[in-house]
C-alpha cells in the first residue's frame, strides 16, 4: 500500500526523513529476517518508491539487503525484477546482491514478464553493474517477445543495453522495427532516449530514425532541454539527415537557451555543426549564453564549442575570447 502513495501523500510521508514511518521502520527492521520472499520484495519496492534512504533508514536497508541475499534463491521472476529495480532506484549498489540477482534471473528469464525484463536491465545499467550473462539472456528473450514490450519498455530496454555497452544486434533490430511501427505511441522523451541509445550503440536504424524524425518535428515543445540536445546529438552522431527536425529543434533551443546547461550547450552546437545544419539564431544564442559560463566547461566542451562555430563559419568574437582565456589555463590538460 505504501508504494502506491503519490503526490501530496508521498511528500508528507517523505518529510523529516520519513519520521512518520519510524514505527514501521523499527517493526520492519525487527522482522526483516522473518519476511517471506514476496513480502521482502514488496517491502523493498515500497520503500524505494517512497525514496526513503536518509540516515535514519541506513540500518533498515542493510537488514533488508542481508535478508534478500539469504532468500534470493526463493524469489520468483517478479520478485527478482522488483528487487533489482528497487535497489537501483534507492541507489543501493551492493555487488554481492546484484551478482546473486543476476544469477537467479538468468535461470528464470523465460518467466519474466515484459516489464520485468526491461526493469531488470534498467536497474543493472543504472548502477553500472556488469552482468554479461544476464544481458545476453534478456537480450535473446526480449528480441523474441519484443511485441509484448510497451513503448516505455522499448525505450528503457534500448537505453539500458546502450548504457551498459552491451552489444545486442538482434535485439536492436527487433526494437528498431517495432518502435518504427508504433512510433506514434512513443512519448517525446521515449523518442529522445531511443535515438540516443541507437546512436550510443552505433546501431544503424534508418527506418526508425526517419519515423522518429517525422513524428518529433511537431512535438519539440514537449521536450526538456536534455531531450532536445540528445535528439540532435543522436541524429548527428549516426549521420542521419533530418533538416525538418533540426529546424524546429534549433528554433526551440534558441528560445530556451538559458535552460541549457554547459554540456547541453556544447553538445547542441557540436550536433548542428556535425550535421552541417546552419542555425544562425541558435548559434547567436549559444554564443552569448556560453561566453559567461565558460569556466564551467571541461576541456572537451571548449574544443567542441570552438570546432562547431568554426565548422559552420559562425563568427563569435566574445565567445572565442572566452574560450581562449579558459583554454590557456587548461592547455596542459587538452589531448
Amino acid at each position: 500500500m505504501l508504494g502506491r502513495k503519490g503526490g501530496a501523500d508521498r511528500i508528507w510521508l517523505q518529510s523529516d526523513d520519513g519520521a512518520r514511518l519510524s514505527a514501521l521502520r523499527e517493526q520492519t527492521t525487527d522482522q526483516a529476517r522473518a519476511l517471506g520472499a514476496r513480502q521482502l520484495s514488496n517491502t523493498v519496492h515500497a520503500f524505494a518508491k517512497l525514496d526513503l534512504r536518509g540516515p535514519a533508514w541506513v540500518c533498515l536497508w542493510q537488514d533488508i539487503e542481508r535478508a534478500v541475499l539469504a532468500r534470493v534463491s526463493r524469489f520468483n521472476a517478479k520478485d527478482l525484477s522488483n528487487t533489482a529495480w528497487a535497489f537501483a532506484t534507492a541507489g543501493r549498489s551492493s555487488p554481492a546482491h546484484f551478482d546473486a540477482i543476476a544469477k537467479e534471473s538468468v535461470r528464470r528469464v523465460d518467466s519474466f514478464d515484459a516489464q520485468g525484463l526491461s526493469n531488470t536491465v534498467w536497474a543493472f545499467a543504472t548502477l553500472g553493474h556488469a552482468a554479461p550473462a544476464l544481458f545476453n539472456a534478456i537480450g535473446r528473450e526480449s528480441a523474441r517477445r519484443v511485441r509484448e514490450l510497451n513503448p516505455q519498455d522499448l525505450s528503457n530496454m534500448a537505453w539500458a543495453f546502450a548504457k551498459a555497452g552491451h552489444a545486442a544486434p538482434a535485439l536492436f533490430d527487433a526494437i528498431g522495427e517495432e518502435s518504427a511501427r508504433r512510433v506514434r505511441e512513443l512519448y517525446p522523451q521515449d523518442m529522445s532516449s531511443m535515438v540516443w541509445a541507437f546512436a550510443k550503440a552505433g546501431h544503424a536504424a534508418p527506418v526508425l530514425f526517419d519515423a522518429i524524425g517525422r513524428e518529433s518535428a511537431c512535438r519539440v515543445r514537449k521536450l526538456n532541454p536534455q531531450n532536445l540536445t540528445n535528439k540532435a546529438w543522436a541524429f548527428a552522431t549516426v549521420g542521419h539527415a533530418a533538416p525538418a527536425l533540426f529546424d524546429p529543434i534549433g528554433k526551440e533551443s534558441a528560445k530556451r537557451v538559458r535552460e541549457l546547461n554547459p554540456r547541453d550547450l556544447y553538445n547542441m552546437a557540436w550536433a548542428f555543426a556535425k550535421a552541417g545544419h546552419a542555425a544562425p539564431a541558435l548559434f547567436v544564442a549559444i554564443g552569448k549564453q556560453s561566453a559567461w559560463q565558460m569556466r564551467k566547461f571541461p576541456e572537451r566542451g571548449l574544443s567542441n564549442m570552438a570546432w562547431a562555430f568554426a565548422t559552420l563559419g559562425h563568427a563569435a568574437p566574445a565567445l572565442f575570447d572566452a574560450i581562449g582565456r579558459e583554454a590557456a589555463g587548461q592547455v596542459r590538460e587538452l589531448k
